[in-house]
Formats: structure tokens, C-alpha cells, sequence
């Protein structure tokens, strides 16, 4: 299959999933990953912020603010067609519909932020593999950040059981995860 065709069966999947056992599903990977101890090792987390039948990472977000660490999002810089990062420090207050109807950051808000100092990064992705290997929406966006940085931060991913796969048609531009966590496992 071609990532076309994986991205387009496994956000079916995900779309399908039933309400309360999405929640359910949702619980169980946050509460994983917030047992991990990421947010008390590192200070300058980077999250996306989930959209549609993503996982509801909104805990992981408040908890980050609550804890003191400095939480940076995405926003698409539609000049540059480029990903970039903006701290926040308040989620009712600091996020607007963006590009794709994403919540991103005001622009007011928007600054120049030295992408080297992120050292976690809560990854987004359609497909997994046990190699770690990830493919996103097909934007590139992630690839793209991850290639202008000097160093690598530590990337964990957040999905569903059923979003790791046996194998992908990766290319050589896809950067791998770290971690993958999901409701039923930790993959690393």
C-alpha cells in the first residue's frame, strides 16, 4: 500500500471509532504518557494540538502549563508554507482556528522562537511502525522542522493500536520517532 492509501484507511479507522470508547482509548494513552515522568525531565516541550479523531492531548497541554514548563505549539507560516513553534501560556486565551482549522496560536503571539532549545517533542502521525518509523498527513511539515535542527529532541508519539502497522513505504526525508505510545502499549 502507499502512504496515500494507509493515511486514507487509518483516519477512516479513527473516525469510525465510537465516541466512549475513543474516550476510553484517549485516557489510557494520556495517563500512559503522563506516567512516563516527560514533563518533570524536560523543560521545553513542544506539542501539536490535537484535531478531529487525533488523541485529545488537551491534558497533556494544561498539565505541561500547570507544571511550570514551557510549552511551544505549531502554527503553519503560510508565506513560507513552514511549520514554526510559539510558546503559549494559556489555552482558552492563546489559541484561534488556524491553517487546516487547526487551533494555533494567536498572532499576536507569534515570535521568533530558537527551535534548538526543545528537547521533547509530542509527535502528531497516521501510521507507525514497530521500527519506529512514522508518516504524517503528507505536509512534510515534521520532516522538515526535524532537518533544521542541530539537535534532535526526544520525539514521542501518541496513537492508537491499531495506527502501528508492519511496515511503511518510508523515504529517506522521514524522520523515525522515539517512543510510540498507546493504549495498550509502549513501543520504544
Amino acid at each position: 500500500m502507499d502512504k496515500k492509501a494507509i493515511r486514507k484507511k487509518i483516519i477512516a479507522q479513527r473516525d469510525d471509532l465510537d465516541f466512549d470508547v475513543k474516550q476510553s482509548k484517549d485516557e489510557l494513552i494520556i495517563n500512559r504518557f503522563l506516567d512516563q515522568g516527560f514533563i518533570e525531565k524536560y523543560d521545553n516541550i513542544f506539542c501539536y494540538v490535537s484535531f478531529g479523531s487525533e488523541i485529545d492531548n488537551g491534558k497533556i497541554l494544561s498539565t505541561i502549563l500547570d507544571s511550570g514548563k514551557n510549552l511551544f505549539v505549531p502554527y503553519v507560516d503560510t508565506d513560507s508554507m513552514q511549520m514554526r513553534l510559539c510558546q503559549i501560556n494559556d489555552l482558552s486565551e492563546d489559541l484561534e482556528r488556524g491553517h487546516y482549522g487547526i487551533l494555533e496560536p494567536k498572532k499576536n503571539l507569534r515570535k521568533p522562537v530558537n527551535s534548538g532549545i526543545i528537547d521533547c517533542v509530542i509527535s502528531p502521525g497516521v501510521a507507525f511502525t514497530r521500527k519506529m518509523e512514522r508518516i504524517g498527513y503528507g505536509g512534510g511539515y515534521y520532516d522538515r522542522f526535524y532537518s533544521g535542527l542541530k539537535k534532535m529532541p526526544f520525539v514521542v508519539a501518541l496513537a492508537y493500536d491499531f495506527q502501528i502497522v508492519d511496515s511503511l513505504p518510508t523515504e529517506s526525508f522521514d524522520i523515525p520517532v522515539d517512543m510510540i505510545i498507546t493504549e495498550k502499549q509502549i513501543i520504544k
